[in-house]
């Protein structure tokens, strides 16, 4: 069995406080790039204590919740629809290619 070499990057992160959002691009070797996305909630138990972080929303959080993976989806789209774009070009010219030497 092949070793893969998976490299993980945010690609995009957005804060609406106390709700966060990033989107992680993964790679594989050659193969296409996916994404997944975390979202969490920034809170604080009492005045004294540090801040934290949840993957539970409160019933305030969900508008800001919303927006951000709105524009997380959008973001996300247009990175797919660049690839697919280069991807059909690299082919055109290796097409191209192809044709010219015959």
């Amino acid at each position: 069995m092949a070793t893969t070499n998976k490299k993980s990057t945010v690609v995009f992160s957005k804060r609406y406080f106390p709700v966060e959002v990033a989107v992680f691009e993964h790679t594989n070797g050659d193969s296409r790039p996916s994404y997944t996305v975390k979202l969490t909630r920034s809170f604080r138990r009492d005045e004294e204590s540090a801040w934290e972080t949840t993957d539970y929303l409160s019933p305030q959080d969900l508008l800001p919740a919303a927006r951000l993976l709105g524009e997380v989806y959008s973001a996300i789209q247009a990175k797919l629809q660049k690839a697919y774009e280069e991807r059909r070009e690299a082919a055109a010219a290796e097409t191209a290619v192809e044709e010219i030497a015959f």
